[in-house]
């Protein structure tokens, strides 16, 4: 799964925000890697990230769909419901909610359109998302976390088919943490699809193993889609 950032601050500085050339780059990084699915975010989450307005960021989302290449399958990554709306109405399969479907507009949507939705860890007791939590055993905790939400979402409508699971590596979890939780990432393999998202995060210092071989460690473990960058 590739990464399309459609603003002027992501971390990693590959905004594609009014520059269709580059959009084309990544469009054609995609194609090089393989890639077939990509994430679509018009509002960065970076750590101190700002909101912006709705207006915004759905301007940015109208610039991304005037220059969409329909080759792929798309997901948006937003919490914004009528970014969400326009964007599953204009052919996106899968809402990527980083704050962990707390709005029950975005979980009616999902039911509204049928599609697919990655859930992503967030401790129950943080305030935001990057506010770093302690865990006393991240692997298992985070386990049991994402469980108790999977219930919830079934209990207020969503199928068990829509559901894939992402244990939010960096989101609100120390360096030492997300470390260990990608490198016993086979932990949480299971029942739904495991998507892991580790590309340009600081934590992968921590997990000693080169570009290639955690992306080779993911998929032996059993995950289902790692998220990359694409190559600038």
């Amino acid at each position: 799964m590739g990464i399309i950032n459609v603003t002027p601050d992501s971390f990693f500085g590959d905004g594609v925000l009014g520059s269709k050339k580059s959009l084309q780059q990544r469009f054609l990084a995609a194609r090089d890697m393989g890639i077939e699915f990509l994430d679509v975010g018009c509002m960065s989450t970076k750590p101190n990230f700002m909101n912006i307005d709705m207006l915004d960021e759905l301007n940015r989302l109208q610039y991304f769909l005037n220059n969409m290449n329909n080759e792929f399958k798309y997901s948006i990554d937003s919490n914004n419901v009528e970014v969400i709306d326009r964007a599953l109405g204009s052919g996106f399969s899968v809402i990527n909610d980083v704050f962990g479907f707390q709005n029950q507009e975005i979980i009616n949507k999902a039911i509204e359109y049928g599609c697919g939705i990655i859930l992503v860890h967030r401790h129950p007791l943080s305030k935001n998302i990057h506010e770093k939590m302690d865990y006393k055993d991240i692997v298992s905790e985070v386990k049991v976390q994402i469980n108790k939400e999977i219930s919830r979402l079934i209990n207020l409508g969503l199928h068990e088919s829509q559901i894939a699971i992402d244990p939010g590596l960096g989101f609100g979890k120390k360096l030492e943490d997300s470390a260990r939780l990608l490198l016993e990432i086979e932990s949480l393999v299971g029942d739904f699809p495991l998507i892991v998202g580790y590309s340009n995060k600081k934590f992968i210092d921590s997990a000693s193993l080169t570009k290639n071989n955690l992306l080779d460690h993911c998929y032996n473990s059993g995950v289902s889609l790692v998220r990359l960058h694409l190559d600038k």
